[in-house]
């Protein structure tokens, strides 16, 4: 899927959280290929740490709306004390 498209997403940590960019890249030989300059791109990337890309689409993906009250369940209404 990544060599089908050039546009994805690349989701690195960054303090302990994730963080999501955009990126064009191209696959070469196996390995993904991106450039940036220095930032939590690069240093999420080049560190001993986990990462995931997701390859995008441009042409834009359509998804049917479902109703608001589909996504309701028997909580939804419920009122929510502060912790102690």
């Amino acid at each position: 899927m990544l060599r089908t498209v050039p546009v994805g997403r690349l989701a690195v940590l960054a303090g302990g959280r994730p963080d999501i960019f955009p990126i064009n890249y191209t696959v070469d030989a196996g390995t993904l290929v991106f450039r940036t300059s220095e930032g939590t791109k690069l240093t999420g990337a080049s560190e001993d740490a986990p990462v995931a890309v997701e390859a995008d689409s441009v042409t834009g993906r359509r998804f049917k709306v479902t109703e608001p009250m589909t996504w309701w369940t028997r909580l939804s209404g419920a009122v929510r004390t502060a912790p102690k």
